[in-house]
């Protein structure tokens, strides 16, 4: 079960980041960034971890 809860959010995420590359004129790695800072802001919040008590799998 933890396999199909990683391949869910991590293609949720990958997901969200391919509707950015075709929805809106941002590159890759501008959309990179925003990943990161949102993972830091999440992270320094405590919310990053619930995610990857949820997820698991190499968070």
């Amino acid at each position: 079960m933890e396999y199909l809860k990683a391949f869910l959010v991590g293609g949720a995420i990958c997901m969200v980041g391919q509707i950015l590359i075709d929805k809106t004129k941002l590159t890759p790695a501008r959309i990179l960034v925003c990943f990161v800072v949102l993972g830091v802001i999440l992270g320094g919040a405590g919310v990053y971890e619930k995610l990857v008590d949820f997820a698991g799998a190499g968070a």
